[in-house]
């Protein structure tokens, strides 16, 4: 990284850690700050999330926080999961779907590894986005079939992209896998929308930049702007990780 993207990543931190109450926490955490750090870590030890159990962190945040951990301490992902999992189920299935099951299905997709199989069948990205609409919106699991699939389409254009965004973001997970070429006015443009799109596809984008000529400097200075505008952390999370640590991908 060159200093000036060095120095645009600093001031990104510095803006991260203004707040560190609430769920502001969360950006906290991932930008590094040592007190939210083991704060953080307490709320995911393996007796705070054993069922049953009175805790102050709602299982909503449960993957939230382990995904704003992972950006900043990616090697204890593993180490916790190990944990978690050695932690014996209730029997009980609504028991069993609390925190603890929460926080070991997040700390596996962060483990998952796809392939592409070249061997498989190909698909099309529009005939996707078209025909399977709820599997592309609620099914992981078809989500990393098709990115082990070979991809038809080599070049996606911007109205590719915007299609995607609009009515299957998921999609965007499969070019992981794919040796496509994305137009580069795509990410010209979504920078220019970041405070107005989704902080998912943003993320998303931001990752698939990475590979390409597009200047990261860009991403940084727009996140620079429109902080200040924002009053709820949770809209700024996602983008904001693919930020702060250039290897960080969202969670398969």
């Amino acid at each position: 990284m060159d200093r000036s993207n060095n120095f645009l990543l600093e001031q990104l931190k510095q803006a991260c850690l203004q707040r560190t109450d609430g769920r502001w926490q969360l950006l906290a955490t991932a930008a590094g700050h040592e007190e939210s750090i083991r704060q953080t870590l307490e709320n995911l030890d393996v007796n705070e999330l054993r069922p049953g159990i009175l805790r102050a962190l709602p299982p909503s945040l449960i993957g939230d926080t382990i995904m704003a951990l992972s950006v900043s301490q990616p090697q204890l992902i593993g180490d916790l999961l190990s944990e978690w999992e050695k932690e014996p189920r209730t029997g009980d299935p609504y028991l069993d779907a609390g925190c603890l099951d929460i926080a070991i299905k997040t700390g596996r997709r962060f483990l998952t590894v796809v392939k592409l199989d070249p061997d498989a069948e190909p698909w099309n990205w529009e005939e996707q986005l078209k025909n399977e609409p709820l599997k592309i919106m609620w099914d992981p699991e078809y989500i990393r079939f098709l990115a082990s699939c070979p991809l038809v389409n080599k070049k996606l254009t911007l109205e590719n992209i915007e299609n995607c965004i609009e009515g299957g973001k998921n999609l965007l997970k499969t070019l992981r896998t794919q040796e496509v070429q994305i137009d580069e006015s795509v990410f010209h443009r979504y920078a220019d929308l970041i405070i107005s799109t989704d902080p998912y596809a943003i993320a998303m984008l931001i990752e698939l930049s990475r590979g390409t000529n597009f200047d990261s400097r860009i991403w940084f200075e727009r996140m620079l702007e429109v902080f200040p505008t924002i009053s709820y952390p949770l809209y700024l999370t996602l983008s904001t990780y693919a930020l702060l640590n250039d290897q960080w991908v969202v969670p398969w």
